[in-house]
């Protein structure tokens, strides 16, 4: 099926999804930071407007499973999501049924077990899924869990809490990893980077310019403007030689010599020769490169997987990527073929076994084969999470 979309649809309907939604990166999301590099909270109450078109949730056949009664809503994790009403937030389930009263300044997706809340004193505490507070109210900055560590602000300087609040790594760096990658995150103190383990324990001694949390045996360090690699002994395997470097994956980092990317092994040698103006781990063994400005994948021996034809190309999530091809986008899998052709005004990547897509008359769900399966019926779909999706509803 075509989706064709004319030139002057697809710039209107950009204008609009790009203040939507963000187009796909293939970037970890992180929080929002002022200047400051601190955490962005929830506007005060007075701030929200009730929203003119109303937010509820479409099951994967695309009919409205839970009514749309709501000013904003967020993905569901854990059998619950974030909602809120005029200038509150709180909690529903997968029913539609309110289980967490929506009266806080501010509510964040649940995380192994726990959720972030808001009070309208400005402090945030963890609740459990029924609502009760299982680490109270009492920091000026928080952080989702993730491996069982949360990232507190105190005074200024920043630690780490378990779920049980206990605060096991001490608040005395002034800045720290958003959250702990498997067993390790950098932090900075005295101006310096290292990296710790969940306890504290120092894994990577504060001499480095920066610092990056392990990937797999090796982490990322920087000195004297140079990247190199320790291990988690601390010690330099690869000495700081790069003007660029990004982490391991799959036993293959991609580093920058004299103005291009090639791909290295773990004892510093080059698999694929520096040949590329750009070079990223796109997911699914497959590395995207760039060379006079079409983007494609390489394989971990360098052999070409997606052909170098593309205007944009995107991480894989689920094996497919989304592509740019002569001004419209499109989903192309691992091995270069093509899911869709180039179509679309905008897409995102697939969750759940389906695809968004930005055509003229709206969005649509399509699935791995490129057949519709939600036709454009709502104002706006977001992606599925535990089988359910956003959306708007346009109601007169």
């Amino acid at each position: 099926m075509k989706y064709f979309i004319p030139i002057l649809s697809i710039l209107l309907l950009l204008s609009w999804s790009c203040q939507s939604d963000q187009a796909p990166s293939g970037e970890e999301e992180l929080p929002a930071l002022d200047k400051n590099g601190e955490i962005t909270l929830p506007h005060p109450e007075e701030d929200y407007d009730e929203a003119q078109y109303k937010w509820g949730f479409i099951n994967r056949q695309g009919d409205l499973v839970i009514r749309d009664d709501y000013d904003d809503v967020r993905d569901f994790s854990e059998g619950l999501c974030v909602v809120r009403k005029g200038g509150r937030w709180g909690f529903i389930d997968e029913k539609g049924k309110e289980v967490i009263k929506v009266d806080y300044k501010g509510a964040w997706t649940f995380s192994e077990g726990l959720a972030r809340v808001l009070t309208f004193e400005d402090k945030i505490g963890f609740m459990d899924h029924s609502g009760n507070w299982v680490i109270p109210p009492t920091y000026e900055e928080a952080l989702d869990f993730k491996n069982g560590r949360s990232r507190v602000r105190i005074e200024g300087l920043y630690g780490y809490i378990d779920q049980a609040g206990s605060l096991v790594v001490p608040a005395e760096y002034q800045s720290a990893s958003s959250y702990f990658q498997g067993e390790y995150a950098a932090v900075k103190k005295d101006g310096r980077y290292g990296v710790i383990d969940k306890s504290g324990l120092v894994i990577v001694p504060f001499e480095y310019e920066r610092t990056y949390p392990f990937s797999g045996d090796l982490a990322r360090v920087k000195k004297d403007n140079l990247f190199g690699f320790v291990d988690k002994k601390g010690q330099l395997v690869i000495s700081p030689q790069f003007k660029t470097a990004r982490n391991f994956d799959e036993g293959r980092a991609p580093v920058k010599v004299d103005g291009q990317f090639g791909l290295i092994d773990k004892s510093g040698a080059f698999i694929v020769s520096p040949q590329y103006k750009q070079m990223w781990y796109a997911g699914d063994s497959r590395w995207g490169v760039v060379k006079d400005d079409l983007y494609g994948c390489v394989d971990e021996n360098g052999d070409i997987a997606v052909p170098i034809v593309y205007e944009n190309l995107y991480s894989f999530t689920e094996g497919i990527a989304c592509y740019q091809l002569d001004t419209y986008w499109g989903f192309v899998d691992k091995d270069g073929n093509k899911i869709t052709e180039p179509q679309f005004g905008l897409v995102w990547p697939f969750r759940e076994g389906l695809g968004r897509a930005a055509t003229y008359r709206g969005t649509i769900i399509i699935d791995r084969q490129g057949q519709l399966v939600v036709p454009p019926r709502y104002l706006d779909i977001r992606d599925y999470h535990e089988g359910l999706a956003r959306a708007q509803v346009f109601r007169r």
